[in-house]
């Protein structure tokens, strides 16, 4: 399912949000799983993301976090 997700999505889609071109090399759950096997399953709640933003970004969110992301021009999204 991971190498679906990458090969479909190559590309991070937090950076290409920043236009940015980042390789993507985790196959991310859109909506946290926690446990639920259909919702892991679901090739619909997956996204591509470098391992950077997964780690940084993505991670913050789930914890609540509010994430400011710059576009191409510098200024908050």
């Amino acid at each position: 399912m991971r190498e679906a997700q990458l090969t479909a999505q190559p590309l991070c889609e937090y950076c290409l949000a920043c236009d940015e071109v980042t390789e993507a090399t985790v196959a991310d759950h859109v909506k946290p799983h926690r446990g639920d096997e259909a919702l892991f399953w679901d090739p619909d709640n997956l996204q591509s993301l470098c391992g950077s933003c997964h780690s940084r970004h993505k991670q913050a969110e789930e914890h609540g976090r509010t994430i400011v992301r710059f576009g191409a021009d510098g200024w908050p999204e």
